[in-house]
């Protein structure tokens, strides 16, 4: 019985290490994204811990994964476009202050400014996983004829989840009119969307999806059979340990070996 326990005593440590054996997954976060990270990689069986960094002025947020789950987790980040990505827009006069750009410089600044306030705008939208937008200004001069001046264009491109109708969460002639709206003499017709539908590599009710069952990966499909498995084996162990204890217990001690008997 020594002998057994001491064999399974490195069990529990060796278990307890891998439990704790976390990586950082993301890290400067803002509570929202890190919030959408948490809840993805749980819903999709991958366990997550959010922790807090109040180490700079902003307090940000890191998300760690086990070691073994960082590949399909970064797989279901790329595919979610998590976190959302975020363009600094008409912030980034405020962080060039007191630098005094070239007109050149300005004027690209500017220019990208407008499509970082347009993608922001529509990264906002429920069930829009990232936008991403390019404005172009034509130039114009002292010679331009007001018949002739060129208008502006935009081309805007939006990753999205479908709604539970299967449809946009934004149609294209939504986001064409919000765009001509946003960015000065913008026509509609001037504006070209791109909408694609985000497909992960496994839905949530696939079969095949792995899920973490007692630390192990197993197939959805086969958690249940996996279930019964697990205490079918445990039954068994149960049963050759207490047959393990009863013949200790019957052999007095001494690993079965009967007494000798005394001499009358």
């Amino acid at each position: 019985m020594n002998a057994l326990s001491s064999r399974l005593s490195w069990l529990l440590p060796l278990m307890v290490s891998l439990a704790a054996c976390t990586v950082p997954l993301q890290h400067d976060l803002e509570e929202d994204d890190a919030n959408d990270i948490y809840v993805l990689l749980q819903k999709n069986g991958i366990g997550a811990q959010k922790v807090k960094d109040e180490s700079g002025n902003v307090p940000k947020y890191v998300i760690h994964v086990a070691k073994a789950d960082v590949a399909s987790a970064a797989q279901l980040l790329r595919e979610y476009s998590l976190p959302r990505p975020r363009a600094e827009g008409l912030g980034v006069f405020r962080k060039n202050k007191g630098m005094i750009p070239t007109q050149v410089e300005e004027r690209a600044m500017f220019i990208e400014a407008l499509g970082g306030e347009v993608s922001n705008a529509l990264n906002r939208v429920a069930g829009v996983l990232e936008a991403r937008s390019i404005v172009m200004i034509p130039e114009v001069n002292d010679l331009t004829q007001p018949d002739n001046k060129p208008l502006p264009s935009a081309s805007v491109f939006v990753k999205y989840r479908p709604t539970s109708q299967g449809k946009a969460p934004l149609s294209e002639e939504q986001i064409k009119a919000f765009v001509a709206t946003a960015v000065p003499e913008m026509k509609p017709e001037k504006v070209t969307v791109l909408l694609t539908e985000a497909r992960p590599p496994e839905s949530e009710d696939d079969p095949n999806r792995l899920q973490k069952v007692l630390g192990f990966d197993v197939a959805r499909g086969s958690v249940d059979r996996f279930k019964v498995f697990v205490m079918v084996m445990g039954v068994i162990v149960l049963a050759m340990f207490s047959g393990m204890v009863w013949a200790f217990v019957r052999g007095g001690g001494s690993g079965g070996r009967a007494r000798p008997s005394s001499e009358a």
